[in-house]
């Protein structure tokens, strides 16, 4: 069980949530993790320091992964055990830029990207080799409700959930012959921290965390035949 970006948010909500669940081993990675991604490898659980925007990062996370698992070299070897074993992940990252068009800095919109959209490329990518070996893999995007529709000074934030849309959709039909399952979720507003700047919007009229983090842990728990593609989550007045 791996979750990305565990260090506030629906990431941090959703890792308290499986930390009550005995039956996973869990993995947490995110800037305030308690131990580096050179421990990784030889544990059973833990929360790692892990920065999706550091290429560094990325790369030591793919090689440790393939540490961990028995791909060390260009010809697998595998664990054995891992053909009874289920593999979950959660893709929790992502932060927002928001404002008009025009003012709008290159820098922004780089670090943006590079969290929202190439992090989840990469880090798909290290898992790809696995998906063979284990008995079956879950893989979670968390999208928004700006993947599928426009808000006035969001086109950064709507670019790149959109391309979340499209990376979830993709990655499905790639995957296909793994039987691997690739949900993407729809995410209504959820009272998080990224609300704090835009005083307009109200969290009371939001989803809970807590309430998102038991829907979202709910998905490890489908039964092996259900496949779902596109879950749409909004609080009760609908799309804010």
């Amino acid at each position: 069980m791996y979750i990305f970006g565990i260090g506030s948010g629906i990431g941090q909500g959703l890792h308290k949530r499986f930390l009550e669940d005995n039956s996973v081993s869990l993995f947490g990675f995110s800037r305030k993790g308690e131990e580096t991604l050179v421990s990784f490898p030889g544990k059973e659980r833990g929360s790692f320091v892990f920065d999706a925007k550091k290429g560094n990062d990325l790369v030591t996370f793919q090689t440790s992964l393939a540490s961990k698992y028995g791909f060390q070299t260009k010809v697998p070897s595998p664990i054995p055990s891992l053909k009874n074993t289920d593999l979950l992940v959660y893709f929790a990252l992502g932060d927002g830029v928001f404002g008009p068009v025009a003012d709008l800095e290159e820098a922004d919109l780089k670090s943006h990207f590079d969290l929202n959209v190439h992090s989840l490329i990469l880090l798909s990518k290290a898992f790809a080799p696995l998906l063979a070996s284990f008995r079956s893999s879950t893989f979670v995007f968390l999208g928004s409700t700006a993947g599928k529709q426009g808000f006035p000074e969001s086109v950064a934030y709507c670019a790149s959930k959109h391309a979340v849309l499209g990376i979830a959709r993709a990655l499905r039909e790639e995957w296909k012959p793994f039987g691997t399952k690739v949900v993407h979720v729809s995410l209504g507003a959820v009272a998080t921290e990224i609300w704090d700047t835009r005083p307009q919007f109200d969290k009371n009229d939001m989803v809970t965390i807590s309430d998102i983090s038991e829907y979202l842990w709910s998905i490890s728990h489908l039964p092996k035949s259900i496949f779902v593609d596109d879950l749409s989550i909004t609080p009760k007045k609908g799309i804010l």
